[in-house]
Order: structure tokens, then C-alpha cells, then sequence
């Protein structure tokens, strides 16, 4: 679901289903919980999910938070100035809705995840040094939901997926290497080194098929569906 409003298959959510009935199946995602919750609605997730890139771990099905952290302000505000000074727009994701552009009306408060659409390879390398010189946050660059495009998300220095999935081992009662992780991204190359079978998407970027198990059909192809049956049901 590489588009901001995609939708899951009927396809992917009846494979979902079934597959939730024999394991704890959740989902890894950069996107805030006010996305990520609008579009597996229907998944029926029996698991705790990683949201905000590792910000939040909650439980989908009833809402539960069982991990947050925050990103704290005088960062934002830190990170504000950098993107005002490059001419970049610096989109903050509100508790509880859609995202929003920053501007200098914004009240100031800590925030789960923040991020900056659209990049070229250059720029988005200039940013990542920039920001690089601010300690107490992280930097993933993610596939933009503009084709050929990269977008940086940022999240607090002590979040990311490879961090997470330790944290839903532990709430599983699991190991880690009993986890089937599958991604797309560059962020998802850690995430992925922690799971015990790695499995890449079709569109995946080189580097993660590189390091995979598996290379599955993109998820324009239902990919997800073909992993599903292929390694659990």
C-alpha cells in the first residue's frame, strides 16, 4: 500500500483473516495511527502493530497503547528551522487526525512523528546531514507516496521498527527469529534483520531485497497474499 489512501484487496483482507487464526499478525508502518487505523480496519489484526515507525506500539483491534514516545519540541522547533531555511515544507502528525504542514501559528507540544515529503535523492541527502546534527531524534528516509520521490520521516532517537519488534516479542511471550517481517523500504532494513524469516515486496528498494529470505510480488500484485500462503497457511 504504497499510496496515502490505499486500500487493502479483498484478496489481502480474506488472506488476513485466515492467517490471523493460526498466528499474531500485525502490521509495521511509518504511518500515525489515524492512518494506519482508517486503512486495516477490515484485517481483523490479531497482534500489536508498530505505528509512527516504532513511536507507538498499540492494539489495533481495541485501541490500546502498549509503548509511545514522543518526540519532544524544542526538536520540532529544531528541525522547523532547518526545513524553513531550505525551503522545505515540514509536515507534524496531530494526535488523532491527518497530518498538517507546520507554520509559525503552530502551538508548540511534543508529537509522535513528523516528516518531509517529496525529496529528490540530493536534497534529501543535504537534509539528512542537517539533521543529523540533532542527537536526540532519528531520521528514515521511506518511499514518498510521490513516485521517484523520498520522504524523511523523523521520530525520537530511541524509536525505530528494529527496536519494536523487540518490544512485541516480549508482549507475544515469542523470540524474535519466530517473526516473519515484511518490508519495502529503507527504514524496514533494520526492522528486517531483527525478524527470523526476511521477506522484501516486489517493489521493494535493492538494498532490502538484497538482505531478504524472500522476494515476494509487489504489492500492487497482492504480495502479501502469496507470502501468506506460502509460509503459513
Amino acid at each position: 500500500m504504497n499510496k496515502k489512501d490505499a486500500l487493502p484487496s479483498r484478496r489481502v483482507i480474506e488472506a488476513v483473516r485466515k492467517a490471523s487464526k493460526k498466528i499474531h499478525f500485525g502490521v509495521a508502518t511509518a504511518r500515525s495511527y489515524f492512518l494506519a487505523k482508517a486503512i486495516v480496519k477490515n484485517l481483523e489484526l490479531s497482534g500489536p502493530s508498530i505505528i509512527h515507525g516504532g513511536a507507538q506500539i498499540i492494539d489495533i483491534a481495541s485501541g490500546k497503547i502498549l509503548k509511545e514516545q514522543r518526540i519532544k519540541t524544542e526538536d520540532l522547533l529544531k528541525i522547523y528551522a532547518i526545513t524553513q531555511k531550505m525551503h522545505l515544507s515540514f509536515c507534524i502528525d496531530e494526535d488523532g487526525r491527518d497530518s498538517v504542514k507546520m507554520s509559525k501559528k503552530w502551538k508548540p507540544h511534543d508529537l509522535l512523528g513528523a516528516f518531509i515529503p517529496s525529496l529528490d535523492s540530493k536534497t534529501a541527502s543535504l537534509l539528512e546531514k542537517e539533521l543529523s546534527r540533532i542527537s536526540t531524534i532519528s531520521i528514515h528516509r521511506v518511499p514518498s507516496w510521490d513516485k521517484g520521490k523520498i520522504t524523511i520521516d523523523i521520530s525520537h532517537a530511541s524509536v525505530g521498527k528494529q527496536y519494536s519488534i523487540l518490544e512485541v516479542a516480549e508482549v507475544l511471550g515469542i523470540k524474535t527469529h519466530e517473526i516473519i517481517g515484511v518490508g519495502d523500504g529503507y527504514n524496514d532494513f533494520p526492522f528486517l534483520m531483527a525478524c527470523g524469516l526476511k521477506v522484501a515486496m516486489g517493489n521493494a528498494v535493492p538494498e532490502l531485497k538484497a538482505i531478504a529470505d524472500y522476494v515476494a510480488p509487489s504489492v500492487e500484485e497482492d504480495g502479501i497474499v502469496d507470502i501468506i500462503e506460502k509460509f503459513i497457511l
